[in-house]
């Protein structure tokens, strides 16, 4: 009978024996948290409780670090299947998953700011959905110009959403964000903002709320762009 090949050991004296795959996770979590100008390799090693020497042994250099990361972000990027008989509905399911990916990491998105990434190291899956958004588009009837206008717009406003709607929302828990923190107009109690002040005293939609309604502005769009048959 053959000999089992010996599995490397998952754990060693009680700790993940290192990998890039526990590398890269902890890099992206990092990066999500505090942006890629906090991922330092010194900074990185104590975050998984090994020395910078230990980091060496599984990769390059800091770059190599934050394109593990980058890696790791766009590969969990998984839109499902989009279908032209369903535009409206495939259009807002795409929007979800971008709305997904950016608020798990939302400082690592900034990594187009932070770092030099050689067009080389692009990951698949943003070229890949990417051609799967633009062809449902045309598929649907829409010209290729004004697909791309459509997909600039959504990443766009799906982007500002994250970072200004969810963002806020997400830290202060309740799953709500305001037009204004009350605690910035407590703080300026003597400013003459009414308008601003009754604005900020009406109520405003959940963000799932306002999410629905940025993507049926694009559905919109959309349907504006297309031929009448």
């Amino acid at each position: 009978m053959p000999a089992t090949p010996r599995r490397r050991p998952a754990t060693r004296k009680g700790r993940p024996v290192l990998t890039r795959e526990i590398i890269a996770a902890k890099a992206l979590e990092m990066a999500g948290d505090q942006g890629f100008a906090a991922l330092t390799m010194r900074a990185l090693a104590a975050e998984l409780d090994v020395t910078v020497r230990a980091l060496y042994n599984h990769v390059e250099d800091r770059q190599d670090v934050v394109q593990l990361a980058v890696d790791a972000l766009l590969t969990s990027w998984n839109p499902p299947p989009l279908h032209a008989a369903t535009w409206q509905e495939s259009v807002a399911a795409y929007a979800a998953s971008l709305r997904a990916l950016y608020r798990g990491r939302p400082r690592a998105l900034l990594v187009s700011l932070d770092e030099d990434t050689p067009p080389a190291s692009v990951h698949p899956n943003r070229l890949r959905n990417l051609d799967q958004f633009l062809r449902l588009l045309r598929e649907v009837g829409l010209e290729l110009p004004a697909a791309l206008a459509a997909h600039r717009r959504l990443s766009l406003l799906v982007l500002s959403f994250v970072l200004l709607v969810d963002g806020p929302a997400d830290r202060a828990g309740d799953g709500r964000s305001g037009l204004v923190p009350e605690d910035w107009l407590a703080a300026h109690a003597d400013l003459d903002i009414p308008t601003l002040r009754e604005a900020a005293a009406l109520p405003l939609p959940t963000p799932d709320e306002q999410f629905d309604q940025l993507v049926a502005s694009v559905v919109a769009e959309v349907r504006a762009g297309l031929s009448p048959e």
